[in-house]
């Protein structure tokens, strides 16, 4: 399906961002986007990341439709862990505001090849955190996958960097 597709079933009235609970409601729509959003990887990946709490929907759903592990990166302090037990990385997000992600340790390793997948990347930095991340707990990205990514100078570096695939 092409972004169209998924554009005109999402709530654009909502406040501040588009809502895509729409998509997630009608059981077709969801199938669709959880297989466009594994299409551009085929199985090259062992593990899905997914970004808290939207990417918890979308990469839950996306590992289990590929059949590999899944592994959250939380909002700060959600995580039921130690400090030591626990990676973080600080980051403002797209409405201006001082957030902290979280991994546990151990969770990936260095054979861990991983799909990262949220909703939306607008500024690139929650997205940013969590490659860093991934990449801290000694795992490779094999690709970003996410429904829209705004191509721009905040976002170029991880356009370079990552194999990031957006339907939009």
């Amino acid at each position: 399906m092409d972004y169209a597709y998924y554009y005109e079933r999402m709530n654009t009235e909502a406040v501040g961002r588009y809502d895509v609970s729409p998509l997630l409601a009608d059981g077709d729509v969801f199938a669709n986007l959880v297989a466009d959003l594994l299409d551009p990887l085929a199985d090259d990946y062992t593990r899905v990341v997914g970004i808290e709490a939207l990417g918890f929907v979308l990469g839950g759903a996306a590992a289990r439709e590929a059949g590999v592990g899944f592994v959250p990166v939380r909002k700060g302090g959600k995580l039921p862990l130690r400090d030591d037990e626990v990676l973080r990385r600080e980051v403002t997000d797209y409405s201006g505001e001082g957030k902290t992600l979280e991994l546990a340790v151990g969770a990936l390793n260095g054979d861990d090849r991983v799909l990262v997948v949220d909703d939306w990347i607008e500024t690139g930095a929650q997205m940013r955190a969590a490659c860093d991340l991934v990449e801290s707990a000694d795992g490779e990205i094999a690709g970003v996958s996410v429904l829209r990514a705004h191509r721009d100078e905040r976002t170029r570096d991880l356009f370079e960097r990552y194999d990031v695939y957006s339907l939009g």
